[in-house]
């Protein structure tokens, strides 16, 4: 679901999707399809007491199977008599007047619409035919349709995209300016803007592949890793600390992080990005590469607080990993079936416990594994310390005096050793001897004490992940999800609506289930897979409803462009890669996002594909691009995580109110990089919309708060942001104030500015410095530090704030 907080919420939003299905009650229905039409109504409005779930079905009554439906139930006669819908009690209790008797309940919601009744009689006049769920349907070879303007064409997906258009008396929309394109494949592939620099030289060029050559480079860009590992680790739920009250911080988490950026900047094949993060270690003589995969297991939160019921909170790790494989590759909300039988889906409360053997199998382990240059940079920093250190023992022992109650040998064995390790009798030893001797030799025993106190610690650097128990560990069901009341014992298993699972060995591990995944039978991963990457370079999947492909979710608005895609994966050797250049290369992709008043009310949610999608940047690109506009962004790519400014206020309610702010250019580098601590996540990150990492986040939401506009203005990155560009553009000579204007537009929006935009940034601008003539410290405190040489700090400052106005833009958030 999208960054759901709870197993439940998938279950609710089956609903509320489900009922989305049915057609507006004005269109008239004239061939009913049960895919299309039925199944959402009997999800929507029946199954949560008719449904697979037998702990809470009521009256013996099944709606989810014909052969349940038409079968005689605890009233002794079925609810459905195929081709006569006046004799189906399902139609008499739907349509009874009798709030006793009709159906569904009035607890339960309002009484269906005319349409969904007239729906379900015409299905049960036509023999009431059932067809198994789209989506556990095999992934079908889909041929290119035929179209009639076949010179909009660029590659099949256009044909897909196209034919539907035609059916609907739909015309696609134009491509936009070639400005605006250049910036969204920027955004969509790197998540980082276009320098003006490089605005300018591909608009210049004129060669016919010169977009496919863009494409090229951008994919080959590391900074393409960053981007698509992003949206990755918010299915993983990636964070640097534990969680819970405690929220302890991982410190070397960050090595799965750096793990998938080189993962996919490396393009490797999407099958063996499963395979490792769910079994790395089973694999054949694994490397530590391999190993460090499988830390996608050990992103889930832990509780350590004192007096905890450590089984519980271990049953609750692994009811997570269970879930998030659901989410990550097969769309579907198994969490919902930890305490029952799924409400919608065929997945049963023993089903559930099956996939849960597999990682109960399993501890988590931490294993030493060196970093490049961690070594040597230990040593250089212990030599360095070293040779102050003798220098300090020298002069306290030259000035400690001889008639001391404890000589100077003695106290610096005493200093050299770890605080928490002195016993009382050092401790008095210390205290006796700082009252015995003269001030001036009282800090010089405080001077030592602090620099050996700063010690360089020897590094012990760790991968997270997990291993196989060398004796199996029994998993049992957990009756209605409590882990101390056991039904019966389960081995690793698959639910049986999928196809059956290969194992290697006669009890199956990890592994198995990484390839079952895998598999070419599998009808769920490729089509979840290619749904998702379709989701980011569209900002919406061909299914809305990214991690229910279930009977709750929404049916594709192109299944059968949905299904090329799935086995266009495996025609490209499951190249994440060269799908996405098929994507963004096609003629669908490159339309405008502008909205079209014939469509407003027809398709506003663009269903059609008449149009590109037009959406806000997540909370990390955004950072990024007001930091790429100001010429402040530290491009290295991956390591360790840093910690921006940030109100203190944030970090004293948590346990680790330590937040040492980073130094240098390093605290400009990618919001990605930014730690992310569960209990006190970086507020600039939730502020817009950035997931908490609880669960797997499938979907970000997308919110407008004021807010949102008071951190552009006023968060100390993008302040500083402001402060660099306004400096840049202020020094800029000789320019003219419309000059700079466009100078200041194409390095924050990628565009020349309209005339009526440079006139009212003029007023602005005129205003602003008549405001700091008259205040003068107001004026150095806009500019900051780093002021302009030549500049006078007011007109500097009149620019700083400009330069806020434009970052404060939606279209400076918003990719078009």
């Amino acid at each position: 679901m999208v960054c759901r907080r709870a197993a439940v919420w998938p279950c609710l939003l089956g609903i509320v999707w489900g009922a989305c299905q049915l057609a507006p009650a004005d269109e008239p229905v004239s061939e009913i399809d049960y895919s299309l039409h039925v199944r959402p109504i009997l999800a929507a409005r029946c199954l949560v007491c008719h449904g697979p779930d037998e702990g809470s079905r009521q009256a013996g009554l099944r709606l989810d199977n014909r052969s349940s439906a038409i079968t005689p139930a605890e009233s002794g006669t079925p609810s459905i008599v195929p081709g006569e819908a006046d004799k189906s009690p399902l139609i008499n209790r739907i349509v009874s007047t009798d709030a006793d008797v009709r159906m569904p309940p009035a607890d339960s919601g309002p009484p269906l619409s005319r349409q969904e009744i007239s729906i379900l009689r015409q299905w049960i006049a036509a023999g009431a035919p059932y067809s198994e769920h789209w989506s556990f349907r095999p992934v079908a070879h889909q041929a290119m349709p035929t179209v009639h303007d076949a010179t909009w064409l660029r590659n099949p997906i256009d044909g897909f995209s196209l034919a539907r258009l035609e059916h609907a008396k739909v015309a696609p929309s134009p491509p936009p300016a070639r400005e605006t394109l250049v910036r969204r494949l920027f955004l969509d592939l790197l998540g980082l803007p276009p320098s003006p620099e490089e605005a300018v030289a591909l608009n210049a060029d004129d060669h016919p592949d010169a977009y496919e050559r863009l494409v090229d480079r951008l994919l080959a860009s590391p900074h393409f890793g960053e981007r698509f590992g992003r949206h990755w680790l918010d299915l993983a739920h990636y964070a640097d600390s534990d969680g819970y009250l405690g929220d302890a911080l991982r410190p070397y988490a960050w090595r799965y992080r750096q793990w998938v950026i080189e993962a996919i900047n490396n393009d490797l094949p999407l099958d063996q990005f499963v395979i490792q993060q769910l079994a790395g270690d089973l694999l054949p003589d694994a490397s530590m590469d391999q190993r460090t995969a499988t830390g996608f297991l050990r992103n889930t939160l832990r509780n350590t607080e004192a007096g905890v019921d450590l089984e519980e909170y271990r049953m609750k790790e692994i009811v997570d990993r269970v879930s998030t494989v659901g989410t990550a590759w097969l769309g579907l909300s198994l969490g919902c079936a930890e305490c029952h039988s799924h409400k919608y889906d065929p997945i049963s409360h023993r089903e559930f416990y099956e996939l849960f053997s597999f990682f109960n199998e399993a501890d988590d382990v931490d294993l030493p594994a060196s970093l490049p240059g961690l070594r040597e940079d230990y040593e250089a920093k212990l030599h360095e310390w070293s040779n102050r250190e003798v220098a300090a023992a020298a002069a306290l022992t030259a000035a400690w005096p001889t008639e001391a109650s404890i000589q100077a040998p003695e106290l610096l064995k005493i200093c050299a050793m770890d605080a928490k390790k002195r016993n009382a009798e050092h401790k008095k030893q210390l205290e006796a001897a700082q009252k015995a001797v003269e001030p001036s030799v009282r800090e010089v025993l405080r001077n030592y004490e602090q620099l050996v106190a700063k010690k360089p610690r020897e590094p012990a650097p760790k991968v997270l992940t997990i291993a196989k128990r060398e004796k199996d560990r029994p998993t049992y069901v957990h009756l209605r999800g409590d882990y101390r009341s056991r039904g019966e014992r389960v081995a690793p298993g698959t639910p049986a609506v999928l196809p059956p699972l290969d194992a290697r060995t006669a009890r199956a591990d990890r592994l198995d289930l990484a390839h079952w995944l895998t598999a070419k039978q599998n009808p769920l991963t490729p089509r979840v897979t290619a749904n998702y990457l379709w989701s980011h370079l569209f900002g919406r999947g061909l299914v809305a409803t990214l991690d229910n492909f279930g009977v709750g979710g929404e049916t594709p608005s192109h299944p059968e462009l949905l299904d090329w895609l799935a086995t266009e994966l495996r025609t490209l050797h499951s190249s994440r890669k060269a799908i996405i250049r098929r994507i963004v290369t096609s003629a669908t992709y490159r339309q405008s996002s502008v909205t079209r008043k014939d469509l407003s009310t027809r398709d506003p949610l663009n269903n059609l594909l008449a149009r590109q999608n037009r959406f806000r940047l997540e909370a990390e690109s955004i950072r990024d691009a007001a930091l790429t506009a100001s010429g402040l962004l530290n491009r290295k790519i991956g390591g360790d995580g840093i910690r921006p400014p940030q109100p203190a206020y944030v970090t004293s309610i948590s346990r680790n109110a330590d937040w040492p702010v980073t130094q240098g250019g390093d605290v400009y580098r990618r919001g990605m990089y930014i730690v992310f601590r569960r209990a006190t996540p970086y507020p600039m990150l939730l502020t817009f919309d950035a997931p908490d990492s609880t669960f797997a986040c499938s979907r970000r939401e997308r919110t407008n708060s004021p807010l949102q506009s008071l951190m552009l203005l006023n968060d100390a990155t993008f302040f500083a942001a402001a402060q660099a560009i306004g400096r840049d553009i202020a020094a800029t000579s000789p320019s003219t104030d419309e000059q700079r204007l466009q100078s200041m537009y194409r390095q924050c929006l990628g565009r020349e500015p309209l005339p009526s935009e440079v006139a009212r940034l003029l007023s602005l601008l005129n205003e602003q410095r008549q405001n700091f003539r008259q205040d003068p410290a107001a004026a150095k405190e806009a500019c900051g530090a780093a002021a302009a040489p030549g500049v006078a700090p007011g007109e500097q400052a009149a620019w700083v704030m400009v330069a806020r106005v434009l970052m404060n833009l939606d279209e400076f958030i918003t990719r078009e």
